[in-house]
């Protein structure tokens, strides 16, 4: 059996669209502001959708993100992966949740994410 190293997580942040960058129609402007400080931090922002990369462009439009929205994707319906399900230990999931009402980022008492990738 091959042995796996650890990674650093990479400088890549995935944001879904309904119930996360949109509630109920609405902008969620906390995690706009915090997808913007984590753009200028380096990080590479993309959006998708379950609903499908149009649903993820056009709430890109609707937040006024498309400067810092690299893209916008359809969430996987299927992922192949030598890992299985453990290849998101080299991930940080975040519940919308963490995200205050300043666009920081602040610890849970339940550091279970409940979304779904």
């Amino acid at each position: 059996m091959r042995e796996y190293q650890d990674y650093a997580v990479p400088d890549v942040v995935y944001i879904d669209v309904d119930g996360t960058l949109l509630v109920d129609d609405r902008v969620n402007h906390d995690l706009v502001t915090w997808a913007r400080r984590q753009h200028s931090e380096g990080k590479q922002i993309i959006v998708w959708s379950a609903r499908g990369a149009g649903n993820a462009k056009r709430a890109v439009e609707l937040c006024g993100m498309g400067d810092i929205v690299t893209h916008t994707l359809s969430k996987p319906g299927y992922v192949v992966d030598d890992l299985g399900t453990r290849f998101t230990q080299y991930m940080e999931l975040i519940h919308v949740n963490e995200i205050d009402n300043r666009g920081r980022q602040v610890p849970q008492e339940c550091g279970v994410y409940v979304g779904s990738l």
